[in-house]
């Protein structure tokens, strides 16, 4: 029989929860089409029954965007609900559903080519009285050296440190019109110390605006009905586009510094069977004074039902492969749902796809973000036969205690060995390692460092995910090096962190071309973030990036930076870096760069003075 966990450290009364961090790169930005956002409809309404649309499609969207739409049907005692279509017949796009029930979602696909859409609902019951909404499809634009977002509705998720020194998260969902306009959204904030949302219906996004700068470079402000959070309820982010549908971000005002991620959503009609399977998720930042993370398994019956199985790391102590039942909610138009325990393990989720999430806690006195991904079963530790890379680090607030990332070689009988760089607090090794490994059949297991091999990197929990997703790009049709990957939950008693292991694709010589970065790092204990754009030829590389310093030297816009980069011989996929930064007084930072694939590559900072880690992806 399981046993029920109430996710308590000892004698102190908490309760535990939710991960992922990434980047962007791209160049103009013409808008989003936002649900809601549409033309007046039409509603015809003989005799007593009428049809509304509650959820009109956007005015503009781009071709092949999606768009969820729904129509509610009065005084019909058939119950039947609606039929959707749309003119002109053939090349005018598809639904999914093309029926639904009175007030249900069906996601409206545009087609691929330009033109004037009309977009029409129907009464199941009686076919002569309709809704209709309409539509123009255009393409968003470009831009020398970059990609454009399209439109549509995003999934953000940063986390990191406010301006004073208190942890903190945020994830939402927006949407964006043609023009860059945000024209509205819901979030989650939470913060030990400062502002939080309301617990859990969030705050209300209300306006706001991407705003193109150059070569990839943009800035976006997020206007709320909450004034305490960002600067007099306006938070700004400094992002890089890396494709229309993804793009890294950072938090960039007077109010705090953080790193993170903005994804393209698509929202099924599903409701609460957009949750039907298996899980792996994690959560990482702070609770009153302990630095946390926490994660495993968690899992949907597609009615409101669940089970969790979780690790806990508490300041290096917590519990391990405790279980408990959960009961979640249907996401609404903007994706969010609660999930929520009862031992009081309290999640808001937010849908980026059907196989990712992000996360983040709404317990009053926690402040965790994170990510879910759809998860694997029969499996065993013979799957695990492979190569990996693997990041795993500390959230990088006031606590932050290490970064590290490396190869990892699986031999499939349950013994581990690779390469790896770790810095913890400003000490640098890079070191071969060797270590042991169980996996259940569900996809639940761990990882054992030999002690010493990765300084206080000797204990991980690892959960195996669906080979087919981008960790770094979650709408990337190229999976992570083409192979599996998983959750890691650094279980130590010193160190206490999250990360990811990824099968890495082909390993060559860094591409050439236009490039994305992203850097979260700790510095005299407390938190640097940094967005840039850049190019790379041969060994160099040229960046611009806005460094947000907010505890110290304050908020640097367009830092110029130069490096030089050299393939390590011995370790096939590992290259150095050397870089000088021009700030005041003129900087040389070094880091370690390992191959996921082609395109991406995970940053590893080891100098003295700062630790951090990052990503870097190919503009597409």
């Amino acid at each position: 029989m399981e046993r029920p966990v109430d996710f308590k450290r000892n004698s102190l009364t908490a309760t535990l929860l939710a991960e992922i961090t990434i980047l962007l790169f791209g160049m103009s930005f013409s808008g989003c089409g936002a649900v809601g956002s549409a033309s007046e409809p039409t509603t015809k309404t003989p005799g007593t029954i009428s049809v509304t649309l509650v959820a009109a499609p956007p005015t503009t969207m781009n071709p092949g965007g999606t768009a969820l739409v729904a129509a509610t049907v009065s005084n019909d005692s058939s119950a039947s609900g609606v039929d959707w279509s749309c003119t002109p017949s053939g090349s005018c796009g598809s639904f999914a559903p093309a029926h639904t029930a009175s007030g249900a979602n069906s996601t409206y696909t545009a087609p691929t080519v330009a033109g004037n859409i009309v977009i029409t609902a129907t009464s199941t019951s009686n076919p002569s009285i309709a809704a209709v909404g309409n539509v123009s499809v255009t393409s968003s634009g470009g831009g020398s050296g970059g990609a454009s977002l399209t439109s549509g509705q995003f999934v953000f998720l940063v986390r990191g440190e406010t301006a004073n020194s208190g942890t903190y998260g945020i994830s939402g969902a927006i949407a964006l019109d043609q023009q860059g306009n945000v024209t509205g959204g819901e979030q989650n904030y939470v913060s030990l110390g400062g502002a939080n949302s309301p617990e859990p219906g969030g705050d209300t996004i209300t306006g706001g605006k991407l705003t193109a700068v150059s070569n990839g470079k943009a800035t976006l402000t997020l206007i709320t009905n909450n004034s305490a959070v960002g600067v007099s309820g306006t938070e700004t982010f400094s992002i890089s586009v890396v494709n229309s549908k993804h793009a890294l971000i950072e938090e960039f005002d007077a109010s705090a510094t953080s790193g993170g991620t903005l994804d393209f959503q698509t929202l099924s009609p599903a409701g609460l069977a957009q949750i039907n399977g298996q899980f792996v998720w994690f959560v990482e930042g702070k609770r009153d004074i302990y630095v946390e993370t926490f994660g495993g398994l968690m899992s949907g019956d597609g009615a409101g039902n669940g089970h969790v199985t979780v690790d806990v790391n508490d300041s290096g102590s917590g519990a391990h492969g405790g279980t408990n039942v959960a009961t979640y909610t249907a996401p609404d138009t903007y994706g969010r749902g609660t999930y929520v325990t009862p031992a009081q393990t309290l999640l808001v989720y937010y849908v980026v796809n059907s196989k990712v999430f992000r996360l983040v806690t709404y317990d009053s006195g926690w402040a965790d973000v994170g990510s879910a991904y759809a998860g694997v079963t029969n499996v065993s530790s013979a799957t695990l036969h492979q190569k990996f890379v693997f990041a795993d680090s500390s959230f990088f607030s006031i606590g932050a205690s290490y970064a590290a990332a490396g190869q990892m070689s699986f031999d499939g009988n349950g013994n581990v060995s690779g390469f790896a760089d770790v810095n913890e607090l400003g000490h640098a090794t890079a070191t071969a390692f060797t270590g042991t490994y169980t996996m259940n059949s569900n996809g639940y297991g761990s990882i054992t460092i030999t002690p010493g091999n990765m300084q206080d990197v000797s204990a991980l929990g690892l959960y195996l995910a669906d080979p087919t997703i981008n960790v770094a790009d979650p709408n990337s049709s190229t999976a992570n090096g083409g192979g599996l990957f998983g959750v890691i939950i650094d279980l130590d008693t010193k160190v206490v962190g999250s990360g990811a292991l990824i099968v890495p694709g082909t390993q060559v010589a860094p591409p050439t071309g236009n490039l994305s970065q992203q850097l979260s790092a700790s510095n005299t204990n407390h938190e640097v973030d940094e967005v840039g754009v850049g190019s790379i030829s041969g060994t160099a590389i040229t960046e611009t990036a806005d460094l947000n310093d907010v505890l110290n030297t304050g908020l640097k816009t367009a830092l110029s930076s130069t490096a030089t980069v050299t393939a390590d011989t011995t370790n096939a996929g590992r290259f150095l870096v050397q870089g000088s930064l021009a700030s005041t007084p003129a900087e040389t930072q070094n880091f370690v760069l390992y191959q996921i694939s082609n395109t991406q590559f995970l940053i590893l900072e080891t100098d003295s003075s700062q630790f951090g880690a990052g990503i870097i992806e190919q503009q597409q």
